[in-house]
C-alpha cells in the first residue's frame, strides 16, 4: 500500500508518494498562477488546481504501477473559498486566501460580532481573505451567482469532491472559517443568518482520516487504474504540517520560516488563551486537538524584499559572511518587519515596515543583519502571545530560512530556546500521507531527524532583550506618523 499527498498550494501543487514505512517514493511539484484583475483582488479558476492533480497523479502511477494500492491524502491552502452550484461546478473564479478586496468590510462587522456572546471569538479572527467575509462579498455584490451557491470549500475540499463526487470537510476547514462556534462545534447560526447559508451548503465535518469516497470510474479509466484508491477527507496544510513533526506527541513549538513565519502550537481542546488562530484537529475522531496558529505575515517574505528589492540581487546569503560575532546585538539599526501588514499583534493590514537608526556610519550589511534580527522579534512577539503556559525550552522548525546558520544563531537567542532544524521531508503533503496511511492502518511518525541544533547564547540573549524592548516601542511610534 502507498499514499498519494496532495498539497494545493497558492503557485504550485505538490505531489508526494509515500510508502508503508514512510519511505519517499515519488515527489514532484507543478506551478501555476492566479489572476489579479483588479487592485486586491486574487482569484483563481478552480479548474486549474485539478487540471494540475491529474497531471501529478499520472506521474505518480508511472512511478508506482498500477497495480499498487492506493490510498489519497490532499492538503492545501486554508481560507481561499469555493463555490459551487448544484452540479458542483465552480459559479466563479475562488477568492483567494491573500484577496484584499473585501479590507474595508471587515472593521464594521468585526465590531459587530463582538457584541454577541457567541460571535466574540469570531469577530477576532474574521479577516480579509477568509470564507464567511467572501461569502458576505458575492452575496452583496454578485447576488445572481450567490443564488447558485450550494456548496462553500476550501481548495483540498474541492479536489476531494472532483476525485470522489463526494461533499465534506474536517475540523481545520471549519473552524478556521469564521462561521464556525468553536466552543460547541456547531456552525454558528448568527454567522449563517448573516452570510445567507445553511448547514447543507457548509457541509457535514468529518474528521481527517474518514474515508470520504474514492476515485471516481471515470477518473480511474483516465489513469487506467482498475482497483480504486480510497481518498480520506484530508485537512488544512498547516495541521497537515504538524501531524509530519508530530506535533501533537511532542507539544513543543513547530516554526515554519518560509514567505510567512507561522509558528504551531499543540493545546487541549477547548484551551483557546491569548492570541493566534485556534485551528481545531482530529484525526480519528476520538479526540479533537487545538493547533493554535500564530503567523508574521512577511518573514522570509521580507528577508527576500530586502535582498531582491534592496540588494537586487537573488542570492540570500548576501552579506552575511561580513557579519561577525561581534556585530551580533550590538546592531544600531532595527528594522520593523511588517512590510504587508499584520493580523495578529496589531490587527492593522495597512501598517508597513520601516528601519530605524539610520547614520552615516550605516553599512548594507548592517540592515539586512536587522532584517534577520527584526523578524526574529516580530516572531518572539507572536509566541510571547499565544497563551504558552512555560516558556518552551526547545522548538523545531523548518523552511526556507534555515539555510541561514546567521539568522538561526540570532534566532535561537532572540527567542531563548534551543532551535532543532529539522529535515526537508517535513511537509504539509508528507502529512496528509501519513494521515491516508493512518486511515487504513496503525501509523505513528518516524522521528524526525535534527539537521542542526542551536543553543541560545547567554551575552546575546541580553542584548536582544534589550533590542526587544525598543522593538515592542516601534508600532506605536510608527502609527503617530502614518
Amino acid at each position: 500500500m502507498v499514499a498519494i499527498g496532495f498539497d494545493i498550494g497558492t503557485s504550485s501543487l505538490k505531489t508526494l508518494v509515500l510508502s508503508e514505512d514512510q519511505t519517499v517514493i515519488f515527489e514532484k511539484s507543478y506551478s501555476y498562477t492566479f489572476d489579479e484583475p483588479e487592485e486586491g483582488y486574487r482569484e483563481i479558476d478552480p479548474s486549474i488546481w485539478f487540471d494540475a492533480v491529474i497531471k501529478g497523479f499520472k506521474e505518480a502511477i508511472e512511478c508506482i504501477g498500477k497495480e499498487e494500492e492506493i490510498v489519497v491524502g490532499v492538503t492545501g491552502q486554508m481560507h481561499t473559498t469555493v463555490f459551487l452550484d448544484q452540479g458542483g461546478i465552480p459559479v466563479c473564479p475562488a477568492i483567494m486566501w491573500n484577496d484584499l478586496r473585501t479590507v474595508d468590510e471587515v472593521p464594521p462587522l468585526k465590531e459587530e460580532l463582538s457584541r454577541y456572546e457567541e460571535t466574540k471569538y469570531i469577530s477576532r479572527i474574521l479577516s480579509p481573505g477568509s470564507p464567511a467575509i467572501n461569502t458576505l462579498w458575492l452575496k452583496k455584490n454578485n447576488p445572481d451567482l450567490f443564488c447558485r451557491v450550494c456548496h462553500i470549500m476550501t481548495p483540498y475540499d474541492y479536489i476531494v469532491h472532483c476525485l470522489t463526487g463526494a461533499y465534506g470537510l474536517d475540523y481545520c476547514d471549519a473552524s478556521t472559517s469564521s462561521l464556525y462556534d468553536i466552543q460547541t462545534k456547531k456552525w454558528s447560526k448568527i454567522m449563517m443568518d448573516k452570510c445567507g447559508v445553511s448547514e447543507d451548503v457548509l457541509g457535514t465535518v468529518y474528521p481527517s482520516c474518514h474515508v470520504i469516497g474514492e476515485i471516481l470510474p471515470e477518473i480511474c479509466n483516465q489513469l487506467g487504474l482498475e482497483i480504486k484508491p480510497k481518498v480520506i477527507v484530508g485537512t488544512g496544510d498547516n495541521p497537515a504540517n504538524a501531524v509530519s513533526l508530530d506535533l501533537m506527541e511532542h507539544k513543543a513549538p513547530v516554526i515554519s520560516l518560509g514567505t510567512s513565519g507561522v509558528i504551531l502550537i499543540a493545546k487541549e481542546d477547548g484551551d483557546f488563551e491569548g492570541k493566534g488562530k485556534n485551528v481545531l484537529f482530529s484525526a480519528l475522531g476520538d479526540s479533537v486537538v487545538n493547533i493554535v496558529q500564530g503567523t508574521v505575515r512577511s518573514a522570509g517574505g521580507a528577508q527576500k524584499w530586502w535582498v531582491e528589492k534592496g540588494v537586487l540581487t537573488k542570492d540570500f546569503s548576501v552579506d552575511q559572511d561580513s557579519i561577525q560575532t561581534q556585530d551580533l546585538g550590538n546592531n544600531g539599526v532595527l528594522f520593523f518587519p511588517h512590510i504587508t501588514g499584520d493580523k495578529l499583534i496589531y490587527s492593522d493590514l495597512d501598517i508597513r515596515g520601516a528601519f530605524i537608526g539610520l547614520s552615516a556610519n550605516t553599512e548594507r550589511k548592517d540592515m539586512t543583519q536587522a532584517v534577520l534580527e527584526g523578524v526574529g522579534y516580530a516572531l518572539r512577539e507572536v509566541m510571547e502571545n499565544m497563551g504558552l503556559k512555560v516558556w518552551p525550552q526547545s522548538v523545531q522548525i523548518n523552511g526556507g530560512g534555515t539555510k541561514s546558520d546567521l539568522w538561526m544563531r540570532i534566532l535561537s537567542s532572540i527567542l531563548n530556546v534551543r532551535l532543532d532544524v529539522v529535515s526537508k521531508k517535513a511537509s504539509p503533503c508528507y502529512g496528509v500521507c501519513l494521515l491516508a496511511l493512518q486511515s487504513q492502518i496503525p501509523v505513528k511518525p518516524v522521528k524526525e531527524e535534527v539537521q542542526e541544533t542551536y543553543e541560545p547564547e547567554c551575552e546575546l540573549v541580553k542584548k536582544y532583550n534589550e533590542g526587544y524592548r525598543k522593538y515592542k516601542k516601534v508600532y506605536n511610534a510608527l502609527k503617530s506618523i502614518a
